[in-house]
């Protein structure tokens, strides 16, 4: 079992510069990499494979400096987007692959191991083009393990997938990494697989290191827009879209309180009809439809668009587009994301 660890590292592509990344990657443990696109994500995960030269700091393997070497000597499988399956091979051939390359003697007896523990018996004749996404992603996965990497990368596994392929494929993944302790760094846009999966979250943003840490602190304390959205936060206002309805109550309170980039609160869950006592803030209904957590309605507050959640079953018809409805917000679950706020003035 091998730990890695990233220490200062920086690269380039074009005019894109990454870095420094400091992170360590533990046997058994689990990394999502996140980030908007452009922010850097897989130019990390091609460095660390070796595909792109590191210009500053080192890449260690129980200790070892390997910044210099080759992607086939690293011991790590990347599965990049897209796959990268051999649409002429069949699916056996296809995971044998790296076997070949290295010239090992075990390859037929490996490739059946893995065939059988991927559900890739049926489908070994089988050309990738006859293949459902699910599918080609067990195979892909597969072929990253055929050489008994000690790192496996892996650019948006979910990517395309049906929810079905997708509880399938985190299952695989949470047997890999109970089984094979095999450290896991994964690129991903999708909350569900990175709340199950990672023990670690970092954050990128313009190939800058924005936030690192454990799922516990990133849900009290997202650090920005994106990351407030990522963990579940359905009212997100930066600074500039504050300041652009400050005129109305609502915008000027919540600028009052907002940090460096503005703020975020979760749906408000109190509402009722306009002139209802103890509901400081109205607005006007832009759409309102059933959900399996309540009765999702966005209002229109001034300059904001406000989502709120409401409780089911909901008395009487759905409220109506145009109509008016009020709701409060409870300062307590307020979060100013950036550098704090200033002690805020009155309130509502």
């Amino acid at each position: 079992m091998t730990t890695w660890r990233v220490e200062g590292v920086e690269s380039r592509l074009d005019a894109f510069h990454l870095g420094p990344v400091d992170l360590e990657l533990a046997p058994g443990r689990a990394v999502a990499v996140l980030g908007t696109s452009g922010a850097g994500k897989t130019t990390l995960l091609r460095t660390l494979g070796g595909f792109l030269p590191v210009r500053a700091g080192r890449i260690l393997r129980d200790g070892v400096d390997i910044t210099g070497w080759l992607p086939e000597e690293r011991g790590l499988g990347y599965v990049p987007q897209g796959l990268g399956l051999f649409a002429h091979r069949t699916v056996e051939r296809n995971v044998r692959f790296p076997l070949e390359v290295r010239g090992r003697l075990d390859a037929a007896s490996r490739t059946q191991e893995l065939l059988e523990r991927f559900h890739l018996t049926p489908l070994r004749h089988r050309y990738p083009a006859r293949l459902s996404g699910g599918e080609m992603q067990r195979v892909a996965l597969a072929r990253a393990l055929a050489a008994d990497p000690e790192l496996i990368v892996w650019d948006e596994p979910w990517q395309a997938l049906d929810v079905q392929a997708r509880y399938e494929l985190g299952e695989v993944l949470q047997e890999l990494r109970a089984t094979d302790r095999v450290p896991v760094l994964v690129v991903t846009h999708d909350p569900s697989l990175a709340f199950s999966l990672a023990d670690v979250f970092l954050i990128l943003r313009a190939g800058q290191v924005r936030w690192i840490g454990d799922a516990a602190a990133l849900l009290a304390g997202p650090s920005d827009g994106f990351a407030a959205r990522f963990v579940g936060f359905e009212n997100v206002f930066d600074r500039t879209e504050l300041d652009g309805a400050r005129s109305t109550p609502l915008a000027a309170w919540l600028l009052d309180r907002a940090g460096s980039e503005g703020i975020a609160f979760a749906r408000p869950t109190g509402a009722g009809a306009p002139g209802e006592m103890g509901l400081p803030w109205e607005g006007a209904v832009q759409s309102a439809r059933p959900t399996p957590e309540g009765l999702a309605v966005v209002l229109r507050v001034g300059g904001l668009s406000v989502a709120l959640r409401l409780p089911l079953p909901w008395a009487g018809p759905l409220p109506a587009v145009g109509g008016r409805l009020r709701f409060s917000v409870d300062a307590k679950t307020l979060h100013a994301l950036g550098e704090p706020p200033r002690s805020p003035g009155g309130g509502a």
